[in-house]
């Protein structure tokens, strides 16, 4: 009994290091559609990419897909460039907080930064604490926590 009350207590005071959920909108933006760019790569991309289809996005791996030429005027030459089919991208980084003791899974502070591809400005910023996976912890996941709270507010 007091081994389990040891672990539970230690369990407690681990997530307590988790970062709570806040959402930070730096500009307005009106998207059209659920479809946007994951920008980036880390490790957690395939989760964090199947929880954000479970919410109804669409993720595209890379940003751009059309080559477009433009004519220059008198004297300028042509411009070549790649124009994006995804209006916004997101980037994710993170920071490891602790372990489960149980299996893989990581207690992480993760972070979504959405991103106006046309303007390369960063408009809304999403923080949250929690588990890669299942853990001894009752807090939910932080990647479902994430694609909820970029749910809530995506075209808000």
């Amino acid at each position: 009994m007091h081994r389990a009350t040891l672990l539970i207590s230690a369990v407690v005071a681990l997530t307590a290091c988790a970062a709570s959920l806040r959402v930070e909108r730096l500009q307005s933006f009106t998207p059209e559609s659920k479809t946007i760019a994951l920008l980036g790569s880390s490790q957690w991309d395939a989760k964090l990419r199947a929880e954000l289809a479970k919410k109804g996005f669409r993720v595209l791996r890379f940003a751009s897909t059309d080559t477009v030429v433009s004519k220059g005027k008198e004297g300028e030459l042509a411009r070549v460039y790649r124009e994006a089919e995804a209006r916004y991208g997101i980037s994710f980084s993170w920071e490891q907080v602790d372990r489960c003791i149980y299996n893989a899974s990581r207690l992480i502070n993760g972070t979504l930064e959405v991103t106006d591809l046309r303007t390369n400005e960063v408009v809304l910023v999403i923080e949250k604490g929690g588990w890669t996976g299942p853990c001894a912890d009752p807090r939910g996941m932080v990647f479902e926590d994430l694609a909820e709270a970029l749910l809530k507010v995506w075209g808000q």
